[in-house]
């Protein structure tokens, strides 16, 4: 349990560039831990992790940073995004690819 809890803080706290493990321009897994390495946001930098508890990871996450409407003249701000895919990962994938989306349009309109 330790072990993991520090694989947890230490990929959120000190990012590597790349050790074996698999990855993805959206994050690496080693074993059930996944983390993402620094990303921008709109006043800094992020990072963030997930433990899993089965072999498929059901949740799903994202950060948004810029105009929060679909006009670069702003409002502008960092959307955060944590959706649990409880039961299965169809829907918090369904909500993680159009939710930022339509807000924007809304947004806009």
């Amino acid at each position: 349990m330790l072990s993991t809890l520090m694989k947890l803080l230490s990929a959120c706290l000190w990012p590597s560039s790349s050790s074996g493990k698999s990855s993805d321009s959206t994050g690496k897994q080693d074993g059930l831990l996944w983390y993402k390495d620094f990303g921008q946001h709109l006043v800094g930098e992020f990072s963030m992790a997930v433990v899993q508890a089965n072999n498929l990871l059901e949740d799903q996450s994202q950060v948004e940073s810029g105009p929060l409407s679909t006009l670069d003249s702003g409002p502008y701000g960092t959307f955060i995004g944590i959706y649990d895919g409880h039961g299965g990962p169809e829907t918090s994938r369904f909500v993680n690819d159009h939710l930022f989306q339509h807000l924007k349009s809304e947004e806009t309109e």
